[in-house]
């Protein structure tokens, strides 16, 4: 765990531990490192066999779940048959449900129209709502029987609908709702899709650069609609660097206040790889506020990581090379390489049996788990290659944050017991 590493190096350098040499403890995770690795899984390959697991039998089962507990938008079209709607505005069925929903096109009056929350309900109309499964099931309720009718392919309608790229940084960090531009009458917006994410459209929606929307309307309507979003992707390839930048510096900042735990003498840190990573999160969670730009291209965000962790193992082999052939000669390599394999391989064969036997996780959210627990990308590879969908990542994404900075705080616990 590169962090760790540099967080007990750190808690050497601040307690002045002079019978400890820095050299020693990068030297004692280069000879661990790639073992550790493997061992992560070769411990996932292992819990396959002891489980008993069959891969096939795994991904149908995830088809399955996907299909119940999938709460995507979906849309179906519904005949207004509830007569307490007749006469009201569409608002009011709006209200009448816990989430947001959209109501995208409408046979009305003999036309098909992109209805607005004040158009007049009538009898015998047709919408065609879009809302997340769970709540599809109440619209049947509140609205009436499904309708034969496709309003989307009526050869009589003069809507059409387009994905559209948010690209213009003047109307992000906005809720929709306050966006006056969107309130008109000849386009709707449906969907907004981010990181692979589909939402509803809704009025409390903030927008971010990157966000695909779906919109239908008249053409002249979408048209419009396009050039106030944007819609330029050259646009997005040019990375936004200062946030970027002003979160290593925050990061930094953060990662170098001292911490004081219970009667421990000395304060803990959670270091220059904990502080990046909570102002990170902080940022992305409300950088809208402070109306900062949180995207970068997939292929920047890919080259920033490689590039940082390829430098400082780079710096690891070159400070603890020249002792390398010491190590395994007397003897301290190879009790490094056991002691680095037991520690990875036990604790994550005993966790996933736990895991798999008494919380009844999948083998797939299993592998996500153990590697996220062990903030190891290459075993998350493996678990996305050997599972052929992402369920493995969600796992990896949930747990990784805490684990990264319990790991910081650990190596410098462990320095400040035995030092």
């Amino acid at each position: 765990h590169t962090p760790g590493l540099a967080a007990a190096q750190a808690a050497v350098k601040d307690l002045h531990i002079a019978q400890v040499d820095n050299s020693i403890i990068t030297l004692a995770y280069a000879v661990a490192y790639p073992f550790g690795v493997f061992g992560i899984i070769v411990s996932l390959v292992l819990l396959k066999k002891i489980l008993g697991i069959n891969i096939n039998e795994q991904q149908e089962l995830h088809r399955k779940l996907s299909v119940v507990r999938s709460n995507r938008p979906v849309s179906m079209h519904f005949n207004l048959e509830n007569q307490q709607l007749i006469g009201q505005p569409l608002r009011k069925l709006f209200e009448l449900f816990k989430e947001p929903i959209v109501v995208s096109r409408m046979y009305h009056n003999g036309n098909i129209i992109t209805p607005t929350p004040e158009t007049i309900l009538a009898a015998n109309d047709v919408l065609l709502v879009l809302a997340p499964k769970k709540q599809i099931e109440n619209a049947q309720l509140l609205i009436g029987a499904p309708s034969q009718m496709n309003l989307k392919e009526a050869p009589e309608s003069a809507l059409t609908s387009r994905h559209i790229v948010v690209t213009r940084k003047d109307i992000t960090h906005k809720r929709l709702g306050d966006i006056e531009e969107l309130h008109q009458h000849n386009f709707t917006l449906t969907r907004i899709s981010r990181a692979g994410i589909e939402m509803v459209a809704n009025g409390d929606i903030f927008l971010q650069l990157g966000d695909t929307i779906k919109v239908v309307g008249t053409q002249e309507g979408v048209d419009h609609i396009t050039k106030m979003l944007g819609n330029e992707v050259k646009r997005l390839e040019v990375p936004d660097i200062a946030p970027i930048f002003l979160g290593i510096v925050l990061g930094v900042i953060l990662g170098s206040i001292p911490f004081h735990i219970g009667n421990m003498p000395v304060a803990v840190k959670i270091g220059m790889a904990g502080g990046p990573l909570i102002v990170a999160l902080l940022l992305s969670k409300y950088g809208n506020f402070l109306y900062l730009t949180n995207y970068t291209t997939n292929s920047a965000n890919l080259m920033l990581r490689e590039l940082g962790i390829t430098l400082f193992l780079a710096s690891v082999g070159l400070s603890s090379g020249h002792n390398l052939a010491a190590a395994f000669a007397n003897g301290d390599g190879w009790r490094w390489i056991g002691m680095g394999i037991t520690i990875t391989m036990v604790p994550l064969i005993v966790i996933g049996f736990i895991a798999n036997k008494y919380f009844r996780k999948t083998y797939f959210e299993i592998c996500g788990l153990l590697a996220g627990a062990s903030t190891d990308p290459p075993a998350l590879a493996f678990a996305l290659k050997t599972a052929g969908n992402d369920i493995p990542s969600a796992t990896y994404a949930t747990v990784y944050p805490l684990t990264m900075i319990l790991r910081i705080l650990a190596a410098q616990l462990l320095i400040l017991f035995f030092s």
